[in-house]
């Protein structure tokens, strides 16, 4: 089992993007800790898009990372490519339902 911590170091969408590339050729990390940065939606696009490729991510942390609703489509549209992640943290961003109940007819 292989771990990064990289939880509370300001990594912002660019910062993500490195780390993302990094996951596309990673073959020994299982463990990645990006809590409480600032990777918002364009980072976790980006985290995404490394899903679909890595094998031996199993689990991911990105709680408070300004992570809106296109984000977290983002992330889940490569959950269904990716086989090997068994525990995602998601907890603390701003993901909320794509509309409004208030325009929504009954």
């Amino acid at each position: 089992m292989c771990t990064l911590e990289l939880s509370e170091n300001e990594i912002g969408a660019k910062g993500a993007q490195h780390i993302a590339n990094a996951l596309n050729n990673n073959k020994t990390l299982t463990t990645l800790s990006l809590g409480a940065n600032q990777i918002g939606d364009q980072g976790a696009q980006q985290v995404a898009n490394a899903l679909n490729n890595n094998k031996t991510l199993t689990t991911l942390e990105l709680s408070e990372n300004e992570i809106g609703a296109e984000g977290a489509q983002h992330i889940a549209n490569a959950l269904n490519n990716n086989k090997t992640l068994t525990t995602l943290d998601l907890r603390g961003n701003q993901i909320k339902d794509e509309f409004d109940e208030a325009t929504v007819d009954y």
